[in-house]
């Protein structure tokens, strides 16, 4: 059986998805950067590239990972808490442990799209200009 229907297809995906949304939210690293977002929205989009990435039904068709995340300037530190709070979520959700580390390893490759290299941002800490800022 692949790992799609272990994980309980499109719909198991976007169950997790919103377990995934629920820690991030709590979570103290990774909190802070989805206070103003749509969550409804976002687990959408999250939902369809997890179940593409993962070998789903769907197809992804949203921004491409550069794009949707290099705005933020998240470092490895941000990206570390994303993968300790999705293990932690595959946890809750009892998957074997050979399920949650296809998964991580997965969404591991993915650090180089994600991660703004030398550089960190808390949110709502102005990158350039804004009132902080000296010439």
């Amino acid at each position: 059986m692949s790992l799609i229907r272990r994980l309980g297809g499109d719909d198991g995906v976007a169950a997790l998805v919103e377990q995934l949304s629920v820690r991030v939210k709590a979570d103290p690293v990774m909190g802070p950067y989805f206070r103003d977002v749509d969550e409804e929205a976002l687990n959408r989009r999250r939902a369809m590239f997890l179940s593409a990435l993962l070998g789903g039904s769907q197809s992804y068709t949203g921004k491409t990972l550069p794009e949707a995340h290099g705005p933020f300037r998240l470092g490895d530190r941000e990206f570390d808490a994303f993968l300790r709070v999705m293990r932690e979520t595959l946890e809750a959700a009892e998957l074997s442990i050979l399920d949650r580390q296809s998964v991580l390893r997965r969404l591991s490759r993915l650090r180089t799209d994600i991660v703004s290299r030398g550089v960190s941002v808390a949110p709502g800490t102005a990158v350039f200009g804004g009132p902080h800022t000296q010439d």
